[in-house]
């Protein structure tokens, strides 16, 4: 039986995306190498001692398997997805659902966090595979991205604002758009933060700065009201919307990376010091991730123990990974 194509599925993919960059960035910084990013061939095996080898040696794994998975679904599930946006009909008719119009951003999520992971754990398989030559088509695809998500914000916020909508119905999954802003400003500043051609470098970056100023305003405001409906509900909503509330760490994350990143096109381009401000931007990202983070698992404690293991899968609990 042919399982129809539903946007959502594209957490799936998302998620095996950040497991993967999880085990790169741990190898980015442990290991020593000599181009920006690291490669497998930047590890000499034969000088580490036995417990790095214990240590790299599933990291490596779980980067190839999750890669794997990430590039495999994406094949998969782009098909449906092309398939959704050039049927208008069927597109108008999807994004006109109040109730589930906001899953749309949840393939702009996946493909932004596709891209990261092919200059990453992709290309950390690819000894030959240089980064530069990467940019110039990361930056059209960026622009892709960049449009796509624009347009889908613009009519699904129409829709919003022309259609009735039952407030006492929303929850944090209404936070999918900004998570896709989130993933989008990182694609766009990792190219401007990576770039050597300085046209590419401060186009992306000026592209980039909107993503980053539009979503940060949307994640303020989404997040103040939805805090708002919580307090006045006075009530946990259903155990597959629960999982959700995960969904503020990756996007305070993200954000907090994103503008590192943007101080480091200043910091290369402009040689501006700005040390001082980075430090203060990875530090207050953090710090509010673990303090939701802490206050989430304390909020959910219940359902955690007692019903999540127990409980139907829910496309929700891909933001818990």
């Amino acid at each position: 039986m042919k399982m129809k194509f539903a946007p959502i599925k594209f957490q799936a993919a998302l998620a095996a995306g950040g497991v993967s960059l999880m085990a790169f960035n741990f190898l980015q910084f442990a290991l020593p190498h000599a181009g920006s990013l690291v490669k497998l061939t930047d590890i000499a095996w034969a000088d580490l001692t036995v417990s790095k080898i214990l240590a790299y040696s599933p990291l490596i794994g779980i980067m190839l398997i999750s890669t794997a998975i990430n590039l495999i679904l994406t094949i998969i599930l782009l098909k449906g997805f092309l398939q959704l946006i050039s049927n208008g009909k069927r597109f108008n008719g999807f994004i006109s659902n109040t109730s589930t119009n906001i899953t749309i951003f949840a393939p702009i999520a996946s493909l932004s966090m596709t891209a990261n992971v092919i200059w990453g754990p992709f290309s950390f398989f690819i000894p030959n595979l240089s980064i530069q030559s990467l940019i110039l088509p990361s930056l059209i695809f960026f622009g892709i991205l960049w449009g796509l998500l624009f347009l889908f914000e613009f009519k699904v916020m129409k829709i919003w604002l022309t259609n009735e909508l039952d407030v006492d119905k929303l929850n944090f999954v209404w936070l999918l758009d900004v998570f896709a802003f989130a993933l989008v400003s990182l694609t766009g500043t990792g190219i401007a933060s990576m770039a050597n051609d300085p046209k590419i470098a401060s186009t992306a970056a000026f592209a980039s700065l909107f993503v980053l100023i539009i979503g940060v305003f949307l994640f303020v405001t989404k997040l103040a009201y939805l805090l708002y409906l919580q307090i006045k509900r006075r009530d946990l909503p259903d155990k597959p919307i629960m999982p959700a509330f995960f969904l503020v760490i990756p996007i305070v994350c993200l954000f907090g990376l994103s503008f590192y990143r943007v101080m480091s096109y200043l910091a290369k381009t402009y040689a501006f010091d700005v040390s001082v401000i980075s430090f203060a931007l990875i530090t207050f990202s953090y710090v509010v991730t673990i303090g939701w983070g802490l206050f989430t698992v304390y909020l959910l404690f219940d359902y955690l123990r007692k019903d999540f293991y127990r409980s139907k899968f829910s496309p929700t609990q891909w933001g818990m990974v």
